[in-house]
């Protein structure tokens, strides 16, 4: 489902070319790029993602997202950071190694 529009001012809404966006964001001065959308959308940015953090949740709910729901070549990731909670909740910083 789309949202039909931004809920903040600071977030931009993008619903075609996601890889033309980013490349040329990257060309701008300024801090990170933050991407959310679920597998497809990390899928198809792959090529152009250097860093992930990876939320895991102590909860099993069945089949889940995929972390990536389209073929990507084998990629080695190095472990930047980590933050386990007290709930077991844990966030996971990996810088990618194109």
């Amino acid at each position: 489902m789309l949202l039909p529009c931004s809920p903040d001012e600071n977030v931009q809404l993008v619903s075609d070319n996601p890889v033309a966006l980013v490349k040329e964001l990257k060309k701008e001065t300024g801090k990170d790029i933050w991407l959310c959308g679920g597998g497809a959308l990390a899928a198809t940015l792959f090529s152009e993602i250097d860093e992930m953090i990876v939320k895991l949740n102590p909860l099993v709910i069945g089949a889940g997202i995929p972390l990536f729901s389209g073929a990507i070549e084998p990629t080695n990731l190095e472990l930047a950071d980590r933050k386990i909670y007290s709930n077991g909740f844990m966030l996971l910083h990996y810088r990618v190694k194109h």
